[in-house]
């Protein structure tokens, strides 16, 4: 199964890492939100996940030599 998931691998950490990041900080409490994640906060964090997600699964790796 692993085998299947590989060729996407790069581009899953690639959407999970920035959103996680983007959300740890919105619940801050230097953050708008404070202690809640904010619309706007929420917002930012998937259109992160998408656009970088997308840039990772385009550029493909380097052939293994």
């Amino acid at each position: 199964m692993l085998d299947k998931l590989a060729p996407y691998a790069k581009a899953v950490v690639g959407f999970i890492a920035p959103g996680a990041s983007i959300l740890i900080a919105s619940v801050l409490p230097a953050s708008d939100g404070g202690a809640t994640i904010t619309t706007a906060e929420l917002i930012t964090a998937v259109c992160t996940c998408v656009i970088t997600a997308a840039g990772v699964y385009a550029i493909p790796n380097r052939p293994q030599s």
